[in-house]
């Protein structure tokens, strides 16, 4: 996994214009036989990532994971509360260049194949905060993810609270 690296200052105002998701889309061929004749038809398949940097505001990158993985919470922390008993979050109006440590900065691409750990791990490097991938059970307690959740992708952890019947929708 590479770590994202400090950006240029023409990088960032590159980004400040760019579109919050980027999409790839790959394009295969299928060949399918009918009767005596071969159709070609083309499929596509369409992954959506999440940018995020510096100038993207705290609620609404909480809003496009939600939207992307429905029924997890991304939760972000000042980097001292990590051993707080009671932690706070960030304020959802403020830019993460406005909350993060003073000597860092980058970017971070969200994707469904990425660790949980990962992707918590990226956060404390690139921005100096302390990040936590939640989700709440069908009673509606709120829980972090730790030990062998870390392990999955989101994806794969976003399909399997669906299958435990875990809330949808709380982005905070």
């Amino acid at each position: 996994m590479t770590i994202a690296k400090k950006t240029t200052a023409k990088k960032a105002v590159k980004n400040a214009t760019a579109k919050p998701d980027t999409k790839k889309t790959t394009t295969k061929s299928v060949v399918k036989k009918t009767g005596t004749k071969s159709v070609t038809k083309p499929t596509v398949k369409t992954v959506t990532e999440i940018s995020v940097s510096g100038n993207k505001k705290i609620g609404t990158l909480q809003k496009e994971f939600n939207k992307k993985f429905p029924y997890l919470q991304l939760c972000l922390f000042y980097s001292y509360m990590r051993n707080e008993v009671s932690k706070s979050q960030l304020s959802e109006d403020k830019t993460l260049a406005s909350v993060r440590r003073a000597d860092s900065g980058g970017d971070i691409s969200i994707s469904g194949n990425k660790k949980i750990k990962s992707l918590e791990k990226e956060f404390d490097t690139v921005f100096g905060l302390y990040a936590q991938v939640c989700y709440y059970t069908a009673d509606g307690h709120g829980y972090y993810t730790s030990g062998s959740s870390d392990e999955k992708t989101l994806s794969a952890f976003n399909a399997e609270c669906e299958k435990k019947g875990c809330l949808k929708g709380k982005y905070r």
